[in-house]
């Protein structure tokens, strides 16, 4: 008798999780998460029943996801259920050699795996994210236009709280290389805002568990920590709901019932299959209070190169601005000016404290 995974090699489920797997295992930096997106990769072209039946029989709950993102959370959530797997990788020279085990592993607790791929989102959520809206936000509304303001995709929800935050943003400035100078600190008309996530809104520990397991990231959760003992931020006052972004009646009642004109997304449509990311986008222009606007940051090659790039949606342009690329997808290292950048500062200039 012929077997599922004997079929399943060329079903295109598998075929784009594990292209992604592959490519995330290139990924030129490795803070934790390599040498499972290695193994997974392997599974997926190998003899891996338990690993390929995860995706056969959830593809349905999982069809507005991208590949990458849902290999993500199979990371996340293997490093919820089995820390053991982890140690193992670290010991082994070659990471296929694991491949038992992560099968073991999904016997045991696919159940639990296949409802986390269908009901999360990677929750990622980064202390410096707020440092380039805070910039094009408070160029953009320079004329003092009151802002409405919703940060969807939000995480841990700190980013809304950072905003106008000016000792912290004073200290991570300088993290950044503009190729401009440092841009001068412009505070942003705020009347309200808002974080908004996918049901159940993430708690601590799912954010911890979306950290890779490094000297690296345990530094980035510390600073993410130390963030929220900022008075500024704790003296913040935001509204978070509950919304998922595909759902576009309740994302136009959200935004139609708090009046926002003002949105950002970080690292949050590449989670979705690029269909889903232009329904997310066209739904927000056609409904932001104007003059609205969307600030999308992406990863580049979808989570499989370092850095990221910004994109602005103005109501009043007919284009999307790409306005820059930033080296560090944590907000650190270079932000280097697109072409669409210089469209943007005519129309919105952004002041320099110290220029180059």
């Amino acid at each position: 008798m012929t077997s599922i995974s004997d079929h399943s090699r060329d079903i295109p489920i598998l075929t784009a999780v594990r292209a992604a797997a592959n490519k995330l295992a290139q990924h030129p930096q490795d803070h934790g998460w390599r040498d499972l997106y290695r193994l997974i990769g392997f599974g997926l072209s190998s003899s891996s029943p338990q690993l390929r039946k995860l995706f056969l029989e959830n593809a349905n709950s999982q069809r507005d996801s991208s590949a990458t993102h849902l290999i993500t959370l199979l990371g996340i959530s293997l490093k919820i259920v089995a820390v053991d797997l982890f140690d193992e990788l670290r010991t082994k020279d070659k990471p296929e050699s694991c491949l038992d085990s992560l099968e073991a592993v999904l016997a045991e607790h696919g159940d639990h795996i296949a409802a986390i791929l269908s009901s999360r989102r990677n929750s990622f959520t980064g202390a410096r994210r707020f440092l380039v809206p805070q910039v094009v936000l408070g160029a953009y509304f320079a004329n003092g236009y009151p802002v409405d303001f919703a940060d969807l995709g939000t995480g841990l929800g700190v980013l809304p709280r950072q905003l106008n935050a000016q000792r912290l943003y004073n200290t991570f400035k300088t993290g950044l290389r503009w190729a401009g100078g440092t841009p001068s600190f412009q505070p942003i008309p705020l009347r309200s805002r808002f974080g908004v996530d996918q049901g159940p809104l993430p708690r601590i520990d799912w954010v911890r568990a979306c950290y890779g397991t490094s000297p690296y990231y345990e530094g980035l959760y510390r600073e993410l920590m130390a963030t929220f003992d900022d008075p500024d931020v704790r003296a913040s006052e935001v509204g978070y709901s509950e919304l998922d972004l595909l759902d576009t009646d309740d994302l136009r009642a959200f935004i139609r019932r708090n009046n926002i004109n003002a949105v950002n997304l970080s690292y949050t449509l590449y989670e979705l299959t690029p269909e889903s990311r232009t329904r997310v986008i066209d739904t927000l222009l056609d409904v932001l209070r104007p003059p609205g606007v969307a600030i999308v940051t992406e990863p580049h090659a979808e989570l499989t190169r370092p850095g990221c790039t910004v994109t602005v949606y103005d109501q009043s342009t007919a284009s999307p601005m790409t306005i820059v690329t930033v080296s560090d997808g944590h907000f650190t290292g270079r932000v280097d000016p697109l072409p669409d950048y210089e469209q943007f500062t005519t129309l919105h200039p952004i002041t320099y404290e110290f220029a180059r």
